[in-house]
């Protein structure tokens, strides 16, 4: 039963499909706007929520700044960043077109990846990622605990993960590490 009522899980994979899914669309959509630029450049101006220039510059940009943190969405590279930068886009785009931006249909898919953004700059990329793979190393948990009746020393356990990569394995290892602190007792 404990399946169907699952509190907890594994959070990287579900990390993982979002950006799967969401950065496959925005590199997608990057590349089919970069292929006929012209067309695009256009439609932005047709908005006519920017100014000329401002629309040919936006217009321009937009589709390779798509393909490249498309990309990087995908492989959960400078996730922050990426996160923060295609959330920027989607609300540029819910701006200029409104939140519901055609006739009849009460969604607008630029709030629900606006939110993806939103969930994975917060989460992180999960550690199905590039990111994790960088980030070596990494600190779990701190345990405080009196060693003594009287209470004047305490004992502080922390356990460090270290991620080592040896040919196409990757290895965790928990090395834990205790430290004890004496304090005086103050009479009064």
């Amino acid at each position: 039963m404990s399946l169907f009522f699952k509190a907890h899980g594994k959070p990287s994979i579900g990390l993982l499909l979002i950006r799967l899914v969401v950065g496959s669309y925005t590199l997608s959509l990057g590349i089919m706007q970069a292929s006929n630029i012209e067309d695009y450049i256009n439609k932005v101006k047709a908005l006519q929520f920017f100014s000329e220039n401002t629309a040919f510059i936006i217009g321009f940009v937009t589709p390779f700044l798509l393909i490249i943190f498309g990309g990087l969405y995908i492989m959960g590279f400078f996730t922050p960043i990426t996160s923060l930068s295609l959330a920027f886009i989607s609300i540029v785009k819910i701006a200029s077109r409104g939140f519901f931006p055609t006739e009849g249909i009460p969604f607008n898919k630029d709030i629900l990846f606006f939110v993806c953004f939103l969930v994975t700059l917060f989460a992180g990329a999960g550690i199905i990622s590039f990111d994790a793979l960088l980030d070596k190393r990494k600190k779990k948990t701190n345990v405080i605990t009196p060693t003594d009746k009287n209470n004047t020393s305490t004992t502080v356990m922390t356990t460090d993960i270290v991620t080592e990569k040896s040919g196409d394995e990757i290895k965790t290892i928990e090395v834990k590490s205790e430290e004890v602190k004496t304090e005086d007792k103050i009479l009064p």
